[in-house]
């Protein structure tokens, strides 16, 4: 079945989004970015090439070295994404995942937290291939971006929270959801630059259009 002109436009600027959070959270929130030499053309690059070698080294370090600072300082919201933040730049998402999931518990008024939570169940959703797993954890995604809105005290980092949440739960196929955190959204920023998308959207799925993973399962179910 072909996207429709509508989700691809919403998903187009939601991708946007989560490429602004991603970086965002790379430079401000986790803390890394000035002692990480890191270079997009190394992966590119093969496995033999000395540099990629040495990069691989350096984050290993950084996250040996990250980790033994959060044994110092378990409760510090700081150190739990920088953690999670190295593992998120290796590559290892379950290890990123189990860092926050512990975070959230020692760290509950942090709203950066479970929003870099969101992320990671984002990351790891794409990974899987069993239907069901995938869409649980798209699910566990908007839970935790709808948990960074409630205790985000700024009403635009609420919306772009509430906008991730709507999506991670139409991807879990839960279409009630999907729509009452973007119309969370709409209240936040009725003229918001996704505005019109997420109108659209909501219209296509209150209408009984295209649906995602669970829900259309359950409709053919019908």
């Amino acid at each position: 079945m072909m996207m429709n002109r509508d989700k691809l436009g919403l998903w187009t600027r939601i991708g946007a989004i989560l490429l602004a959070v991603l970086f965002v959270l790379s430079f401000v929130l986790f803390g890394i970015g000035s002692n990480v030499s890191y270079n997009p053309l190394d992966l590119f690059r093969s496995p033999e090439d000395q540099q990629a070698a040495q990069q691989t080294t350096g984050s290993e370090e950084q996250i040996e070295r990250a980790r033994a600072e959060l044994e110092e300082n378990p409760e510090d919201p700081r150190v739990i994404r920088r953690l999670a933040g190295l593992y998120l730049q290796n590559g290892q998402t379950s290890e990123a995942v189990r860092v926050l999931e512990e975070g959230r518990e020692a760290a509950p008024n942090d709203p950066a937290i479970p929003l870099v939570l969101g992320q990671a169940y984002d990351q790891q959703a794409q990974a899987l291939t069993d239907a069901g797993e995938r869409e649980a954890t798209y699910a566990k995604a908007g839970e935790a971006y709808v948990a960074a809105a409630e205790i985000e005290e700024n009403e635009r980092r609420d919306a772009q929270a509430f906008l991730l949440a709507g999506a991670a739960y139409e991807q879990a196929g839960d279409k009630g959801r999907a729509i009452q955190y973007w119309n969370e959204y709409l209240e936040i920023e009725p003229e918001g630059e996704q505005a019109d998308a997420v109108k659209e959207r909501i219209g296509t799925l209150l209408q009984g259009g295209e649906t995602t993973g669970a829900a259309a399962e359950g409709a053919e179910g019908q």
